[in-house]
């Protein structure tokens, strides 16, 4: 048997087909009865087979798993929306299920509401800050963020999203830890999230600034920890998949998915669209990609009331 067939067929085996359906399928390619017989035995009887076997049963078992809480505990469409939720339910019900959800007008009140992207750039001053540029002609951007990074003075950063139009060129993104800079305490000050919702003894190494024109798009990925990101300026539309989606689990790069776009790879994709003052929690793991559908500034959380550190978390490094 070449090699071809020899793989063809300990998928088959692997797959756990009817050892007389693989009979069948063997004669019909041309195989004497003791041909198929044997070369069926030869499969079963090698080490390699017999160690990875178990391990394929197990991953079956848990994908049957995940596909039986995917059908109890979602109905698929829109993310659920909550006006007035409270922190004590946001915890309970939503944080602790491990579920997305929409918190209608939370920010509402917030003095953020009234920023620009030129009124944050007067807040920050001259120094320059990090952003990512040429995003357009990069393979994959979000993944390959390193070979993007610019400095840029905060005006001519705000000057260029305004005049961008639709765009996905450049970007402001968390990674930068902007929110630690000193200037940038004149921003927080316009951000009177309260303690029930995350801890602010530390609440500048907890949040992340995130801002660009319309047409933004960051990839599909899953972040290690669980998040509350406040959309504050502009409208920005959210897409997100189960971590127990098994389709989003075979090419990962490896926080992002390969493919970079959540439906073309399953089904099922969930959708949040935010208005200024609306927040979104994205769960730990839960897989999400986001549109800004106008010039976006958001702010996300991650100082959360819980254990909020999963950096295992990693099955593109499996």
């Amino acid at each position: 048997m070449t090699e071809a067939p020899e793989r063809w067929l300990a998928d088959l085996l692997l797959e756990g087909a009817p050892l007389d359906e693989v009979e069948r399928q063997l004669q019909a390619a041309g195989f004497a009865t003791d041909e198929a017989l044997q070369a069926i035995e030869t499969v079963l009887c090698s080490p390699i087979f017999q160690a990875a076997r178990p391990k394929v049963q197990l991953a079956q078992r848990l994908a049957a798993a995940a596909e039986l809480h995917l059908q109890v505990t979602e109905d698929g469409g829109p993310v659920p929306r909550h006006n007035q939720l409270t922190a004590e339910r946001f915890y309970s019900t939503w944080l602790r299920h491990h579920q997305p959800v929409v918190l209608e007008g939370f920010a509402q009140h917030w003095p953020a509401l009234s920023w620009t992207p030129q009124s944050i750039a007067e807040a920050l001053g001259d120094e320059p800050i990090e952003v990512l540029s040429g995003r357009t002609s990069a393979d994959h951007p979000d993944r390959d963020y390193r070979q993007l990074r610019h400095a840029m003075n905060p005006r001519d950063f705000a000057a260029l999203i305004q005049s961008s139009g639709v765009s996905n060129d450049v970007y402001l993104v968390a990674r930068n830890h902007l929110m630690q800079r000193p200037a940038a305490a004149r921003l927080l000050d316009d951000i009177p999230i309260s303690s029930d919702w995350v801890r602010r003894d530390n609440l500048s190494t907890c949040c992340s600034l995130w801002m660009g024109p319309a047409g933004t798009f960051t990839a599909a990925h899953h972040d290690t920890c669980s998040a509350l990101f406040v959309q504050l300026v502009g409208r920005k539309r959210f897409e997100l998949a189960s971590p127990l989606q098994i389709d989003a689990l075979s090419e990962l790069e490896p926080y992002y998915l390969s493919h970079r776009n959540l439906n073309d790879v399953c089904d099922g994709v969930r959708v949040a669209e935010l208005e200024p003052g609306d927040a979104l929690l994205l769960p730990v793991g839960w897989w999400h990609q986001a549109t800004a559908l106008s010039v976006s500034v958001g702010m996300s959380f991650n100082g959360l009331h819980v254990a909020n550190r999963f950096d295992a978390y990693c099955p593109g490094r499996l």
